[in-house]
């Protein structure tokens, strides 16, 4: 256990640095979810999808789609907070309109 710890004080913020500010793709989470896999095959050795799953799941690392989202908003609305980012927020949300 003090290895994930490790792993998440000291290589989750390699990791995820700018995760805040971006919006990921589908690809970009899968990539991040396969680090994380790799590393806990690594230091629990199993290659099995399930046993794998249920590591992540004791270990608090089972869904990284929902991390890199809470971050996001997060980030967001410690801009929301602070008056003097409202422009680029402004053309922040007209790029996201106009991606989708």
């Amino acid at each position: 256990m003090i290895s994930v710890e490790l792993l998440k004080s000291h290589c989750f913020p390699f990791q995820f640095f700018a995760v805040d500010a971006v919006s990921l793709s589908s690809t970009n989470i899968r990539i991040l979810e396969n680090c994380i896999n790799r590393a806990l095959f690594r230091k629990f050795g199993s290659c099995d999808k399930r046993s794998l799953e249920y590591m992540k799941i004791c270990t608090g690392l089972h869904n990284i789609n929902d991390l890199v989202g809470k971050r996001h908003c997060s980030f967001i609305d410690k801009l929301i907070s602070d008056g003097r980012f409202s422009n680029l927020l402004l053309v922040y949300g007209s790029n996201a309109l106009y991606r989708f």
